[in-house]
């Protein structure tokens, strides 16, 4: 367990709360921020640095220090202490640098420093420092080098991670990309940039192998970080000694000085670096090799300088080759793909035509001819008939034929021949022969009866035509016919489908629109019912009669109810305000637990399952938890108040398969929430109407028919898909789709503390709003809480009435949907004529002016109506309180006392920066080139300079807040000493509310005395 903070000494905790903020950094520049805390905190240095290996070279990235230092520089490893430090992993302890052989002191003679501890920070290839320096010698304490040496510990564990995670988020990009990607260019043209990326390389180059259609390979090449002519001029790379292991896929070759290499400057005719080439020291090179083990070609990387590639960079593009390789065969194979369909659809095309030409030559072909005696028995020598089956004369003759006619159609055959001998017509018929190599094939027969003058027939003479290619045509004319057939129904019934999904959307939009101007007069009319009955309630008190407190109390209900009912048809619209932000679903259904059995009651038994490692997602938290309430509420009563409810939550991909059946969801990750009941289930036709507002299958009184139109509409505002599963007696299953959020989760906000509501500051708010009686509510409210009220009926009254003004307008109240000119709009204006002009937006529908893509703008205050007195009255005093403070800087010499001040601060939602002297409290103005807010400073810890310490603070900035903290006695004084209005005064000890009302008077002061534009 760790220790309190206050049993602890201030080294101690400055280290402890380093190391908890370096564990939870995700930049470089959040570490150096860490570090320049931290650091002071433990030794009380007057400056600090963080300095990066970079070859053979010590960068100097970042500062902190009472005078300039050597920020943006470089010096060779050797040539400077920090350099001393990282080559040995050891710190340097230097009590005086002009008496210690390690410091150039040329370097420092400029400088304030006069000693210095420079300890490790990483090592290796990563190897990094952090420098503290003092203005007098032997200033450091005794437990200041290994405090310090831990705290290096630490950066370096939170360099590697963040380091890490870049690298695989550049990987995971990076892959993706390439994955989505047909184009072979564009593939190779990807992984090159990134490996520029990965490694900080000079430049980088993909010579890839090309095969063309008649199968010879040729090279060619992709660049990142030069342009293509500084390799123009230059012949493609050969098998040397160099890049032989590479482009034969043996091996990866890594050197910190290539021309160092036993391997390297061997062949004609440049014996090494062509004249004119890009210097090139350090030097790696990964082949790209496919599934298949062909060496698809190789990644080549540069740098001047040397020492530049690392084991590491060796492992990421390692990586971004085996990307490499998969995308270039996938994009072959795709191609093959490509032309093999083409080549199908040709030959479907090219059968199509032969089968045409041969019904044409069919007909043309000469046949096998034989002849029968007049009464229809094969007789002589038919050599024809011989030849085609292989019978002899002594087989066929007679009716001997037949034996070769299949065994099916041998019946028929003879029949059919038999009459027509009898009844002297021509016989035409079809039937299979067995061939004299034993294949059957099909045949059409023609025969005739030859007359002589007498009109007796003479003999028969017939002819059998070979028809198998024929029919084996047709065969696969009729499949091909009805594959097409398949298909044209196929794309018959997907039109149906799309054009059902597409009047489906428009009947959707169609309703949400006319329920969403609705909800903006209903809105309206609310804002004035609850609000003039809310006065009265307040006017009345406690005196006024029982029933009269009951109508209202009866009639305050009415209203909400209706409230609530316009919120859900605005759900439905997707007119709603969201304020989304990243959230675990699993955990917000965890929490909602007890909610749930609240709600659903001890007959309904709830499960709830959550997959393992679920993505986050971007979403307003309180509709997600009113959109699971209503499913609930909904499966209770279609279990009639007993069954079982199960919540899975899971991580997911829709397809483009299922996108392009539901054209208004996009493929891709998504984490699914599926609802599932035991209860009756939905029949078809309740199922097609189940999002319809105000469809319901309820009794009368029992439902508003607007609790799964209110899911509709807010998943779909979410950039989501809700899909529901039904059959009778089976039970349901809502589920709904919100997409993968690709950033982290931020840390749980602290509660939001009290606000004061009434007006403190003499105060004055600027009421825009076309709704006269709407405005006079606000007006009224306003008044009643202490505020100068101004009021306009549109923007260009409003504005009017702001070029008259001659006092400071503080806020403006303004709806959002006016005619001519909205809220927005007048905001943007009014802000030309007050620069300091805070603003609260107030609406019952909002359309486009303030929300955009299903959430408030950034930076928007918004106060929905219907409102009530205490909502507006809370509204307005938390955005003039917070006015447009944010960045803090706090100076206490006093440890105990600081470290309560900044938690205090905190809570109140503020950013804060700690000093605990002047000296360190103007270092970190100066480097911060006044990025502050307002200076809160303790009397005790300036009390001999704080006249200097104020003018040094404003020839920073000199409008910037100074809120200064002493005991009671001593405020009356030092007011009249110091009475410029961006000057306040704090009484000690104060409490949360005192501090913030403290800074709301100072904002408002140093506000109104700023000069409009």
């Amino acid at each position: 367990m760790r220790a309190p903070r206050e049993f602890i000494s201030a080294k101690w905790a400055a280290l402890l709360e380093a190391a908890e903020h370096l564990s939870e950094a995700r930049t470089l520049d959040a570490i150096i921020d860490i570090i320049r805390t931290g650091a002071r905190g433990i030794s009380g240095a007057d400056g600090i640095t963080f300095v990066r290996r970079e070859g053979d070279h010590c960068h100097y990235v970042a500062e902190d220090a009472i005078g300039p230092l050597w920020l943006g520089k470089k010096f060779k490893l050797e040539e400077c202490v920090s350099g001393w430090t990282m080559l040995r992993g050891e710190p340097a302890l230097i009590p005086d640098i002009f008496q210690d052989p390690r410091v150039p002191i040329e370097a420092y003679r400029p400088t304030f420093v006069k000693s210095l501890l420079m300890v490790p920070a990483g090592s290796g290839e990563h190897a990094a420092a952090i420098g503290a320096y003092w203005a007098k010698t032997d200033a450091f304490e005794e437990d200041t080098v290994p405090l310090m040496t831990l705290l290096g510990r630490h950066v370096a564990a939170a360099v590697s991670r963040v380091t890490l995670t870049g690298s695989l988020e550049v990987l995971n990009r990076i892959g993706a990309a390439i994955a989505a990607e047909r184009d072979l260019n564009a593939v190779v043209q990807l992984v090159t940039d990134a490996g520029v990326e990965l490694t900080g390389a000079d430049f980088s180059a993909f010579f890839y192998n090309i095969v063309d259609n008649s199968g010879d390979r040729y090279m060619l090449y992709a660049l990142s970080g030069v342009s293509r002519e500084e390799f123009s001029k230059f012949p493609m790379p050969r098998s040397t000694g160099i890049f032989a292991p590479t482009f034969a896929g043996e091996a990866i070759v890594r050197s910190d000085d290539i021309r160092q290499d036993p391997r390297y400057g061997h062949n004609a005719p440049h014996h090494g670096m062509p004249k004119g080439h890009l210097l090139v020291t350090s030097y790696l090179a990964v082949p790209v090799i496919s599934r298949g083990g062909e060496v698809h070609g190789a990644l080549l990387f540069g740098h001047k300088e040397s020492g530049r590639f690392t084991l590491e960079h060796e492992r990421l593009i390692l990586g971004i080759a085996g990307h490499a390789a998969t995308a270039i065969d996938n994009v072959r194979l795709l191609a093959a793909a490509d032309a093999e369909i083409a080549a199908r659809r040709a030959a479907e095309a090219e059968l199509i035509v032969s089968n045409a030409r041969f019904r044409g030559a069919v007909d043309a072909v000469r046949g096998v001819l034989w002849t029968n005696t007049p009464e229809g028995r094969m007789e002589g020598e038919q050599a024809g008939w011989a030849a085609l089956t292989g019978q002899t004369r002594e087989e066929y003759s007679g009716f001997g034929w037949a034996d070769r006619v299949h065994p099916d159609d041998r019946l028929p055959t003879v029949s059919s021949w038999e009459e027509a001998v009898d009844q002297r017509k021509p016989f035409v018929f079809e039937h299979r022969l067995k061939m004299h190599d034993g294949s059957w094939r099909n045949f059409a027969v023609n025969a005739v009866p030859v007359i002589d003058g007498d009109g007796q027939i003479t003999e028969w003479v017939g002819v059998h035509t070979d028809i198998t290619e024929q029919r084996l045509s047709e065969a696969a004319l009729r499949e091909l016919n009805a594959t097409l057939e398949t298909r044209v129904k196929q794309a018959v019934a997907e039109r149906e489908l799309m054009e059902d999904v597409l009047r489906q959307a428009q009947k959707m939009e169609a309703v949400g629109q006319l329920t969403g101007g609705i909800a903006h007069d209903f809105n309206n009319l609310l804002t004035i019912i609850l609000g003039n009955m809310e006065m009265v309630a307040r006017k009345l008190g406690d005196g006024a009669e029982p029933s009269v407190n009951r109508a209202l109390v009866n009639a305050q209900r009415g209203a909400e109810r209706a409230a609530t009912l316009t919120q859900r048809l605005l759900a439905f619209a997707r007119r709603q305000p969201l304020a989304p932000k990243p959230t675990d679903v699993g955990r917000l259904i965890a929490g909602m637990s007890d909610l749930l059995t609240r709600s659903l009651g001890e007959t309904v038994s709830i499960e709830t399952v959550s997959g393992a490692g679920l993505w986050p997602v971007e979403v307003d938290q309180n509709q997600l938890e009113s959109a699971l309430i209503n499913l609930a509420v909904n499966a209770r009563d279609a279990m009639s108040g007993s069954g079982k409810l199960t919540v899975e939550v899971q991580n997911t991909v829709i397809d483009r398969g299922y996108a392009a059946i539901h054209s208004e969801v996009a493929a891709g990750p998504y984490v699914v929430i599926a609802v599932t009941d035991t209860g009756a289930g939905m029949a078809p036709e309740v199922l097609a109407r189940a999002f319809d507002p105000f469809f319901t299958t309820k009794e009368v009184g029992k439902g508003t028919g607007l609790g799964l139109s209110q899911v509709y509409g807010f998943v779909k505002q979410s950039g989501g898909h809700v899909k529901i599963y039904s059959e009778p007696g089976q039970g349901t299953s809502v589920k709904i789709y919100l997409p993968r959020f690709s950033g982290g989760l931020d840390a749980e906000a602290e509660s939001e503390p009290t606000i004061a509501e009434r007006g403190v500051h003499d105060e004055t708010i600027l009421v825009v709003e076309d709704d006269d009686d709407v405005r006079a509510y606000t007006v009224e409210s306003l008044r009643e809480l202490g505020y100068r009220v101004l009021e306009a009926h549109d923007g260009p009254s409003a504005l009017r009435l702001l070029e008259r003004q001659q006092a400071e307008i503080d806020l403006l109240f303004t709806d959002v949907v006016m005619p001519g000119m909205t809220g927005r709009e007048l905001a943007d204006a009014a802000r030309k004529l007050y620069p300091h002009l805070l603003t609260v937006f107030s609406s019952g529908y909002t359309r486009n002016a303030i929300i955009h893509g299903g959430r408030l703008d950034q930076g928007i205050d918004f106060l929905a109506k219907p409102f009530t007195f205490s909502a507006l009255a809370s509204r307005v005093r938390e955005v003039l309180d917070r006015g447009e403070l944010d960045r803090i800087l706090f100076l206490d010499a006093d440890d105990n006392r600081r470290v309560l001040a900044i938690d205090l601060i905190r809570q109140l939602g503020f950013t804060v920066e700690p000093a605990g002297s002047s000296m360190e409290a103007m270092g970190k103005m100066r480097s911060s080139a006044g990025g502050f807010d307002v200076v809160v400073m303790d009397h005790d810890a300036i009390a001999g300079e704080l006249d200097g310490l104020i003018r040094q603070i404003h020839a920073v900035r000199k409008d910037l807040p100074v809120l200064i903290a002493a005991e009671t006695e001593s405020i009356d004084a030092l007011a009249a000493r110091h009475t410029a209005p961006c000057i306040g005064f704090l009484s000690r000890p104060y409490d949360s509310d005192a501090l913030r009302a403290a800074l709301g008077k100072l904002s408002v002061r140093c506000r109104h005395s700023a000069p409009r534009s």
